[in-house]
């Protein structure tokens, strides 16, 4: 697994009600075919084999769910978009109130698939350093990715 992670540049856009979202983004090449890659987004059982503790989805437009992240963390999901072996969108927020948006997005690239990430975490008007957020989008998606890697990899090379 080759990991190009951007996540600690993130970017800010201020949004009307004196809230930031912080873009967090990360690309990572699996060593996997398109159709595994899509399967391992796409199928409920093995999105909980590799995105959190433990992961209930109706993987469709409008689906809902919900997703226990490592650290116990709840996170309702309404699922925003798919699109047939490219990608999978979603909005996620913890009873914290911490909302976001994912987008998960998969391509092709020399007999590799390449996954890219893109988070954008809304933070609230008192929260003035984004790093502490970011950092923890950065370690979920790393411990989550390369659970990925390993399923994938392991389905490939059996």
């Amino acid at each position: 697994m080759r990991t190009h992670d951007s996540g600690m540049d993130s970017s800010d856009e201020h949004l009307d009600d004196d809230r930031t979202a912080t873009r967090f983004e990360q690309v990572v090449d699996l060593d996997a075919t398109i159709e595994a890659a899509w399967t391992a987004l796409s199928d409920p059982g093995e999105l909980a084999q590799w995105l959190g503790a433990s992961v209930e989805l109706d993987v469709r437009p409008g689906g809902r769910g919900r997703v226990v992240d490592d650290d116990g963390t709840v996170r309702e999901v309404l699922v925003t978009g798919v699109e047939e072996r490219h990608g999978i969108a979603w909005h996620w927020w913890s009873d914290d109130g911490e909302l976001s948006s994912v987008e998960l997005r998969i391509d092709e690239r020399d007999g590799h698939t390449r996954l890219h990430i893109v988070e954008m975490v809304v933070l609230g008007p008192t929260l003035t350093d984004a790093r502490p957020t970011m950092a923890a989008c950065s370690r979920r998606w790393t411990a989550a990715t390369s659970r990925l890697w390993s399923r994938v990899g392991a389905a490939r090379f059996a």
